[in-house]
């Protein structure tokens, strides 16, 4: 058997510093048996050692394997004192592990393959697949996605639904789906660990129920940082949005909303956000909060005559919150994961679709509600509206009297035009 893999050789009995510069080689490890005996031994082959290393079987010492599912393992031998430190696909891995297993208690049968040591020769090693892009059906691969991929595109072959074997792809960082038919995406695509920029713009998420959109979560709420949902005739933005806490780049553009999520203000990371060509009239009032660099909220529906509620009489003292309310707000402050799998879709529900304060604080079923005006020039360092709109209107939420008199009270003035 061959195992495809990057390997770093270690010598014990050399010192630390003489150690130092070694890296990870790319090489290919083979299980061996010799015809003239019964003794099995690994072989290992690299770009570097074309004619190859030969350790016996019977010289292990050790095998490592605390990090097994993370594609690493060592095996070490007592002569040469050398430690192979491996690195490669798990499963793979997995297998060529088992099978040394068996070696080592001489266990093998005669239908488990193996190489000759007669029969391994030097082969040109190739370098692991990490991107890969499909413009056209016929480019599609036929043995699945190589696990090594990082960066893949699959754009306009008018696929409408998400190939299952994407899900196994752990060092994907970029996926790219536009200009496809795709309504929804599977739950689990939020267990890959290493996405970082998803584009699914034209594509038919309009179509797609709240429900549906319980794919934004998981291990996307830490290494997500770009997302494009833009033209696909969406009408709402699903809540679920505001779980993305480490996004900074979000690209809305061309569809048919009406509403951002409440609290899309709590996303402090947030640098750029597009917006454009939409049906919006109103922000949410989280977006006070808001430290953009670019802010584009040109071709919507934005009242350009409404003006904020004047000083007012100040509003009644609020009701004590309730011991539900509080430990959502604190799961949320928290940023605690939580799915069906952990506590009842009730309870999902309830924590999903919550208000949030200018303060970005959530609030649930105790509030002030207010309209106010928002300057552009103090949340976003350059911006792009219709009509030369200076001010917005928001919809703020306010958690507590403090925030509704923080707020409202000490607001800049707006200049009257006359």
């Amino acid at each position: 058997m061959k195992l495809s893999c990057s390997v770093l050789t270690v010598n014990r009995i050399c010192t630390a510093a003489s150690q130092a510069k070694k890296k990870y080689v790319i090489s290919t490890l083979a299980l061996c048996k010799n015809p003239k005996s019964s003794d099995y031994c690994v072989l290992l082959f690299s770009s570097q050692n074309k004619n190859g290393d030969k350790y016996e079987l019977k010289n292990i010492s050790k095998v490592l394997t605390r990090f097994i599912n993370e594609g690493k393992a060592t095996i070490q031998f007592k002569a040469p004192p050398h430690d192979l430190c491996i690195q490669a696909d798990v499963i793979l891995l997995k297998s060529f592990l088992h099978l040394l297993k068996r070696a080592l208690e001489n266990k093998l049968t005669d239908k488990e393959h193996l190489c000759s040591t007669m029969s391994v020769t030097q082969s040109a090693i190739k370098p692991p697949v990490k991107k890969l892009v499909i413009l056209n059906r016929s480019d599609y691969p036929t043995k699945g996605f190589p696990r090594t991929l990082e960066i893949l595109h699959i754009n306009d072959i008018g696929r409408c639904s998400l190939d299952r074997g994407i899900l196994q792809l752990t060092k994907l960082r970029l996926l790219d789906l536009s200009h496809n038919c795709i309504e929804y995406l599977p739950t689990e695509m939020n267990n890959l660990p290493n996405l970082n920029e998803l584009n699914l713009s034209h594509n038919e998420f309009g179509k797609s129920s709240l429900r549906q959109w319980s794919w934004i979560g998981g291990n996307l709420c830490k290494t997500l940082k770009l997302l494009n949902i833009s033209d696909n005739n969406l009408s709402i933005l699903p809540d679920q949005l505001v779980k993305l806490h480490s996004l900074i780049s979000l690209h809305v553009e061309n569809n048919q909303i009406k509403t951002l999520p409440s609290g899309i203000g709590s996303l402090r990371h947030l640098k750029f956000f597009t917006a454009s060509n939409n049906q919006i009239s109103v922000l949410p009032g989280s977006t006070r909060t808001w430290t953009l660099q670019t802010l584009d909220l040109s071709h919507n529906r934005f009242d350009t005559n409404q003006q904020g509620n004047p000083a007012a009489i100040y509003p009644k003292p609020l009701p004590v919150r309730t011991l539900k309310d509080y430990a959502a707000r604190r799961v949320l402050h928290l940023r605690l994961a939580y799915s069906p799998d952990t506590v009842p879709r009730t309870v999902v529900d309830y924590l999903d679709y919550a208000r949030y304060c200018v303060c970005g604080q959530a609030c649930f079923d105790i509030y002030i509600r207010q309209s106010q005006m928002l300057l552009l020039a103090s949340v976003a360092q350059t911006f792009c509206i219709s009509s030369g709109m200076v001010y917005i209107p928001v919809d703020c939420y306010f958690c507590t009297l403090k925030c509704f008199g923080s707020t409202h009270y000490n607001r800049a003035r707006q200049p009257i035009i006359r």
